[in-house]
């Protein structure tokens, strides 16, 4: 249309002049007061050694130990590992200045920094399965309805720290409800290492346990996905925390002594499981029934093995183990 004029294209300058030179960038993203003296927001300084500093009306940071510095763009693409130009697109977008939404590298509007720490508060808003929830379990033979008999639910929303986090309206999360605590495990199975789970349920605690009976066999699971795959055959199963000897202090293993004096760890299949499964294994006289060699490396867990092979074969394997 003649006369029409174009929107403005935002320079630098722009962006932080509408940001009160950048200071609001640094208080949207950062997790602690921002000031002259601070821990560093990517990294897990001891002292602080970081800080920002006005300069000529705009506000930036510097690195004293590492002798880096820059603008609260050049703070925006190193917190979310971003191009510039994506940096420029994210705090646009965030501060309602135009842009485009990034959903490739920014997924959360948390900083990673914060989300490699055991956050304090985690809530969620949880939702019907989807197809593609449905499609996630139905792949083990587990039904909705059967998730939800260990408090395992769909994910609309979730915050951390009382912080929105960025979900991909394709993206499948689901809640691992621990109602003893009242804190949750949030799931994120389509993303890549830490970035799977985000988690402030206490680091001994035992999933299952609470709906246990004494039992002449019980199993032991890395995680609660596996846990209720194979609670479809045998109900006697406990997931931890995590794979690693140091979950089990002496209190927790007590409690499942408690439950049965026959105990067998079920961890993955891969190198670290193994290894980790091994020395369980030693310094308790357990056994362990992880799925076997053959199924590597497209196999690593139980789940996994379901999903591949059908439910009938870990049945196969559990009367192999004489489990069932």
């Amino acid at each position: 249309m003649q006369g029409e004029r174009k929107p403005k294209l935002l320079t630098v300058d722009d962006v932080l002049f509408y940001t009160g030179g950048g200071l609001q960038i640094y208080e949207k993203y950062c997790t602690e007061k921002v000031g002259r003296s601070m821990r560093r927001p990517w990294g897990r300084d001891r002292q602080p050694s970081w800080g920002v500093f006005l300069y000529n009306g705009v506000w930036l940071w510097k690195d004293q130990a590492r002798e880096n510095s820059g603008n609260a763009i050049d703070f925006v693409k190193k917190l979310f590992g971003l191009t510039f130009q994506e940096a420029m697109d994210k705090v646009k977008w965030d501060f309602g200045l135009g842009g485009k939404q990034n959903v490739n590298k920014a997924l959360y509007t948390v900083p990673l920094s914060e989300m490699n720490k055991k956050p304090a508060h985690i809530s969620f808003i949880t939702m019907p399965f989807q197809k593609r929830h449905h499609e996630f379990w139905n792949a083990a033979e587990v039904t909705e309805d059967w998730c939800k008999k260990f408090n395992c639910f769909a994910v609309k929303s979730a915050s951390l720290n009382y912080k929105k986090l960025y979900i991909d309206p394709k993206e499948r999360v689901f809640a691992y409800y621990c109602s003893e605590e009242d804190k949750v495990k949030l799931y994120f199975p389509d993303r890549k290492g830490q970035n799977r789970f985000l988690n402030n349920v206490s680091y001994h605690y035992l999933w299952n346990y609470s709906n246990l009976d004494c039992c002449d066999k019980l199993i032991i699971q890395k995680s609660p996905k596996d846990m209720i795959v194979t609670t479809l055959l045998y109900p006697h199963v406990i997931a931890t925390q995590a794979e690693h000897v140091k979950i089990f202090n002496e209190d927790t293993v007590k409690r499942i002594m408690d439950k049965s004096t026959d105990i067998y760890i079920a961890y993955g299949s891969d190198d670290d499981g193994k290894k980790k499964s091994i020395a369980i294994t030693k310094e308790f006289g357990w056994g362990w029934i992880n799925p076997p060699n053959e199924y590597l490396p497209e196999v690593n867990d139980f789940y996994g093995l379901v999903k591949k092979y059908g439910l009938k074969e870990l049945e196969n394997l559990l009367k192999y183990k004489k489990i069932i």
